[in-house]
């Protein structure tokens, strides 16, 4: 009988990580540390807000390959393990030959808080960025 229960508390502790990753609809408030050469220490950290539609909170991976199409890139991979999703993606710079490659990995704590790491390169150059995204209500009219 205790094996039984332990093993129902656990899979009921990881139920919500055997589902579809989801987020909440709404505003989020993310903010952004960058780590490039050059990139000033008072412009680092920013913090901006976005508005999650229920559509993108919904599908997570369309919402992401639907970014990426418009912003020209391709040889896009989605790999999903439990609450957290790993990508990559090559993009082509606008006017140019030049490829950026893209990578990153996305925690989803809950359906109100995750974390972003992204790693871009390109042209000789390399960015990291870590993102701390929360909700924080219902999107903001404008």
């Amino acid at each position: 009988m205790k094996k039984t229960l332990v093993l129902i508390t656990t899979l009921g502790l990881l139920s919500p990580f055997a589902h579809s990753i989801e987020l909440t609809p709404g505003q989020w408030d993310v903010t952004v540390d960058m780590n490039a050469p050059g990139i000033p220490d008072n412009m680092r950290t920013r913090v901006k807000q976005d508005c999650l539609t229920q559509e993108q909170a919904g599908d997570l991976e369309a919402s992401m390959r639907k970014g990426w199409k418009e912003d020209n890139c391709g040889g896009a991979e989605i790999n999903r393990s439990g609450n957290t999703l790993r990508w990559s993606a090559v993009c082509s710079m606008p006017g140019s030959d030049a490829k950026t490659h893209i990578s990153g990995t996305m925690v989803i704590h809950n359906d109100k808080h995750y974390t972003t790491d992204i790693t871009v390169k390109g042209n000789h150059h390399s960015m990291k960025t870590h993102s701390e995204a929360k909700w924080v209500g219902a999107c903001k009219e404008e």
